[in-house]
């Protein structure tokens, strides 16, 4: 909960003309107001809510500034029940309020005072320090501490001596035998390699650059790459990108489904961990995902044959033969071998995977025959996930600048089905007592969130219908903080994120503070036997969130959910940058 500063108390007894109400006020504001709101920073031209309890509404309220002038006014809305939370809520709009600066918002019938602040580089501050984030989980290379401070670390999974496990074995490669595949992202709160997930991952990150490429050319993190004449959020995409092109076998094609060790290690550092790694089985849905990213890679790592000589030709080459392989085996579904315990990334349906390779295919070729099978009308388009990807097929037929006159593709369709997909999602937001598109809870609902966000991006992109933007714009509001938990679910900002975050590395260094820039999973009721039932202070799926490092299912973190929560924020940063 925001404190209320010497300077805020004496912005608001000045307002109330010297009544004698700043022990009071310091008192009220530290747990029984609960106002809810962004944590970290507003933009400029960003959405602006401050939620509160429901017996508050009607209330008037004001907004002062650094001067001490009164800059807004208003009232509190009429109170809504939120049944994912189990609560009524109100709350203060000053979207309109765009000047730079810190502001106190007052409710002086109530002689209650918050502080907030309105900054135009807040969304690349914390998307930054989101794609950092993977910097920091990258497999086979020292963490120096130029690039990471206190958070360096030697180098973990060197990965040059993975072995081949039995339900991986061909003729050229039988089980037993070693290949050599480093570098990549750890995946989640453990250190394995899943392509699945690394699939929706990469891509997700590849488009963002695709669609706001002009705004990010020069965006820098500080990383080992840095000033080599590419974006670094190019940059560590392609740091994960090769990883993946080693995942795939060269004599016949197939990717294999995941680089793992059999069994979770410990809660230890990385290069602590020495469990013997092998590459399990090759199935139809992970060479599929692979077929997407090297097809969409191809298309972006083209236009930087100088700064990446071959590259681009090895992610079409390699495309092509994972097609032919998925051609030859067009449903070999992930079986997770018996002495194989970690992730499983397992779907008995793949029909989203082969319309979302099919796509990929066809705009990095030309070449129709790859999408001869598709049916735009009678495709069922769903929230992207890791298994649920047909839409992000979608996302790059409606943004392609080269599908507009290729009729194969059915473009005014394929847009059409964008828009009524996401207006599911802004219906939700506009009905909803928070305010927000999420009204379901699943495992990551964070990035269940975000993705939403990302949907209604591009619903804004192609209609300029400002509702889309500010809805996603509301999704960045939630996971800063502007939820029933009052909480920020970003890891080293707001004043009240997760610190005992699900992820070894964080656990096993020593640091107080969590890795930051990361994602927490976000509030769910599907697995609270993590930590015990007792531990988990709601029923309401809303509230049913626990900081605690057992929790995977609610405060572990992937590299999937921060891709969508980083395209979330830069994106949104982009577009307010860009119409200025």
């Amino acid at each position: 909960m925001n404190s209320v500063s010497t300077q805020n108390i004496r912005f608001r007894n000045r307002l109330l003309k010297g009544v004698l109400v700043c022990v009071a006020a310091v008192a009220i504001s530290t747990g029984a107001w609960a106002q809810k709101l962004n944590q970290v920073a507003f933009r400029p031209e960003s959405v602006k809510r401050v939620f509160f309890d429901g017996n508050l509404q009607g209330e008037k309220f004001q907004i002062i500034d650094a001067a001490s002038s009164v800059v807004f006014d208003g009232e509190l809305t009429k109170s809504k029940y939120w049944p994912c939370s189990g609560t009524k809520v109100c709350y203060a709009e000053f979207s309109d309020l765009s000047n730079v600066g810190q502001y106190n918002l007052i409710l002086a019938n109530n002689t209650r005072s918050l502080t907030f602040d309105i900054k135009g580089d807040v969304y690349n501050e914390v998307g930054k320090a989101m794609m950092k984030s993977f910097y920091y989980a990258r497999a086979s290379m020292e963490i120096k501490p130029v690039f990471a401070g206190k958070y360096a670390r030697p180098a973990g999974h060197p990965d040059n001596q993975v072995y081949i496990h039995e339900s991986a074995a061909s003729g050229q490669r039988p089980a037993g035998s070693v290949i050599s595949s480093p570098g990549g992202w750890y995946d989640a709160g453990d250190y394995n390699k899943y392509i699945v997930n690394s699939g929706i991952t990469t891509y997700t990150l590849l488009h963002l650059y695709d669609l706001f490429g002009d705004n990010l050319a020069s965006f820098k993190m500080n990383i080992p790459e840095s000033g080599n004449g590419l974006s670094d959020l190019l940059n560590e995409t392609i740091y994960n990108l090769r990883w993946m092109l080693t995942m795939q076998d060269p004599n016949d094609g197939g990717v294999y489904h995941k680089l793992t060790t059999k069994n979770f290690c410990g809660m230890k550092m990385p290069y602590a961990d020495n469990l013997d790694r092998y590459v399990v089985m090759k199935s139809t849905a992970a060479t599929l995902d692979f077929t997407a990213v090297a097809a969409k890679s191809y298309r972006i790592l083209k236009a930087y044959e100088n700064e990446l000589p071959g590259l681009a030709d090895s992610c079409l080459k390699a495309a092509r033969l994972a097609w032919d392989w998925s051609m030859a085996n067009p449903k070999v579904l992930y079986r997770q071998p018996d002495d194989i315990t970690t992730g499983a990334y397992k779907g008995d349906q793949i029909e989203d995977e082969w319309f979302w390779a099919s796509v990929e295919m066809y705009l990095a070729t030309g070449d129709s025959k790859y999408v001869s099978d598709i049916n735009i009308n009678k495709t069922n388009f769903m929230l992207p996930q890791w298994g649920r990807v047909n839409t992000l097929g979608l996302y790059s037929v409606c943004t392609s600048e080269t599908t507009n006159s290729l009729k194969e593709l059915d473009v005014k369709t394929s847009k059409k089905k964008l828009i009524k997909l996401a207006d599911h999602y802004l219906e939700t937001y506009k009905h909803s007592g928070y305010r927000i598109s999420i009204d379901k809870f699943p495992w990551g609902s964070n990035s269940e969130l975000a993705n939403q966000g990302i949907l209604l991006m591009h619903a804004y992109l192609l209609t300029n219908n400002q509702d889309y933007l500010e809805a996603a714009d509301a999704c960045v509001g939630y996971i800063l903080g502007a939820n029933p938990l009052d909480r920020c679910f970003v890891t080293g900002f707001g004043n009240n994120s997760p610190m005992s975050i699900h992820d070894r590395r964080s656990i096993a260094d020593g640091i107080t503070e969590p890795i930051p820039g990361l994602l927490a999973g976000g509030p769910s009721k599907e697995a609270r036997h993590d930590c015990g039932e007792d531990n988990y202070q709601s029923e309401f799926p809303a509230l049913s969130y626990v900081d605690m490092e057992c929790s995977f299912a609610t405060n572990e973190i992937a590299i999937n959910w921060n891709s969508a929560a980083t395209f979330l924020i830069l994106g949104l940063d982009a577009i307010y940058s860009s119409e200025k």
